[in-house]
């Protein structure tokens, strides 16, 4: 069975922290996506507005949380300059019948090749799989963004294979990715 935290908890090790997100955070999130790898890697869009951002961070945020469809931290840093925001990790596509999830996530330039991601990726893992009771979190990383299956491999996850064609991109490509899995 899966426990589902009544408030997103706050987390912490070696100088990262994972928090609630806050509407606060809106601008940083909005200014961190408009790096070109962000939608190149993620499923965001290439014209993410500070809209998006602040709906993502407000009412968003509340109705995936209230609604149990998505468990989102924001990744901050004592080795980002200014606000130390890092980045957004989270867990999402949960299956409560068959006690699984998968985790996304997306880093700020300044926080990249840090081990900060790898450190995100671990706290949420150890917290969804020990305290939440999820049996698998599995993450779909395109195949070209080799620094993402390092980031994973890295946290304790195992590659587990190649999906071809997976995933349509916003200009109509495919894309194959590469399946990674933590389990109890």
């Amino acid at each position: 069975m899966i426990w589902w935290p009544e408030k997103v908890p706050t987390l912490s090790q070696n100088g990262v922290r994972l928090r609630p997100i806050t509407p606060g955070d809106a601008e940083d999130i909005y200014r961190t996506c408009q790096d070109p790898l962000i939608p190149r890697f993620t499923t965001l869009p290439a014209d993410y507005s500070l809209d998006n951002a602040i709906t993502f961070c407000g009412p968003g945020a509340i109705k995936r949380h209230t609604n149990r469809t998505e468990l989102v931290f924001v990744i901050q840093s004592d080795e980002v300059a200014g606000t130390g925001f890092a980045g957004v990790i989270s867990l999402h596509s949960i299956d409560f019948s068959n006690q699984k999830s998968s985790i996304g996530y997306w880093l700020a330039k300044e926080a990249r090749g840090k081990g900060i991601g790898t450190v995100a990726a671990e706290l949420i893992t150890e917290y969804g799989l020990m305290t939440m009771g999820f049996r698998r979190i599995d993450a779909l990383v395109v195949v070209d963004n080799e620094p993402s299956k390092k980031l994973l491999l890295n946290a304790g996850y195992e590659f587990e294979g190649l999906l071809k064609q997976y995933s349509t991109r916003q200009d109509g490509t495919q894309v194959d990715m590469a399946l990674f899995a933590a389990t109890k």
